[in-house]
């Protein structure tokens, strides 16, 4: 049968993007340029004689039907990988050693590990933690979990999620004021950051259409574990990922300020020392790990 496809390239840009509505999520998820998804999606629009999104100032939109077409092409995709990982799964087997920090791997690696285990009886994963970088080519490790902007020099790596943030705080900082606060009444309390975050708490006042509000000075801290304490001890606000803060979220010792959410500049990674074919072990892994994400986000 002689199939006239578009180009997969072009499927798999338009596919990413009308998922995440964002041209740059999906050259982060693709690992390409945010010119390269736009110019792959163009190409499919001449291919197919239709638009596809409309093209706002701040956002895209998909066009009529585009949704549909979108949501066949990640059902078709999602079959590709099955089959795909089936033809994996015929060596992918024995231990992997993966470092992880232990925030990441406590809060959510290790309580899933046993799923893993049965979705992946012949790959025995062993989780160690640890709070520095681990060396992945002197310490015997096959992979590692790493969280940051996704640039480590001579790894290869996965996105498995990129932060979504929105603003926390303890309930004793708000002192019975309603949810969800105003602008104002959010820039005026004292915060806490970790590396990357005054960039994300920029973008969130953006996202709001305030550019640089006045704010107190914040207190910057090592990374998102220590600012969770910050959080938790009730001394100020912090952004933070809904889903690393979901615990404290539904216990109700944390409270989202406001309903807005962005795209943070970190996210979780799993990468490996650069290799011309990926270990198929740590490549079920890793697409295992994210589509545990995935089911967290779904509604």
């Amino acid at each position: 049968m002689n199939r006239r496809l578009p180009n997969l390239n072009q499927l798999r840009a338009f596919e990413a993007a009308a998922r995440h509505l964002s041209f740059k999520s999906a050259a982060e998820e693709l690992h390409v340029t945010h010119a390269a998804i736009s110019h792959q999606i163009k190409a499919l629009e001449e291919d197919l004689g239709r638009p596809l999104f409309h093209r706002l100032t701040r956002k895209v939109e998909l066009a009529p039907d585009a949704a549909a077409f979108a949501q066949s092409l990640g059902i078709s995709f999602d079959r590709i990988a099955e089959a795909a990982a089936l033809v994996r799964d015929a060596r992918a087997e024995g231990v992997i050693r993966i470092s992880a920090v232990p925030a990441f791997g406590y809060r959510f690696v290790l309580p899933r590990l046993g799923q893993f285990r049965e979705a992946f009886p012949k790959i025995e994963v062993e989780i160690e933690l640890h709070a520095g970088l681990a060396d992945l080519g002197g310490e015997g490790f096959d992979a590692a979990l790493r969280y940051g902007a996704g640039t480590w020099p001579g790894l290869d790596g996965m996105l498995i999620f990129r932060d979504l943030l929105a603003p926390m705080a303890s309930p004793a900082l708000l002192a019975g004021r309603p949810l969800p606060l105003g602008d104002d009444e959010i820039a005026a309390l004292p915060y806490a950051v970790s590396p990357g975050a005054n960039r994300d708490w920029r973008r969130w006042f953006r996202a709001r259409g305030r550019e640089n509000p006045a704010r107190p000075q914040p207190i910057a801290l090592e990374n998102r574990a220590v600012v969770l304490d910050y959080l938790l001890s009730g001394a100020g606000a912090a952004l933070a990922d809904l889903r690393f803060v979901a615990i404290e979220l539904a216990a109700g010792h944390l409270v989202q300020l406001h309903p807005e959410t962005v795209s943070g500049t970190n996210g979780t990674f799993l990468v490996w020392p650069k290799a011309s074919v990926a270990d198929p072990r740590i490549a079920a892994f890793g697409t295992w790990l994210k589509q545990e994400v995935d089911a967290l986000n779904a509604p």
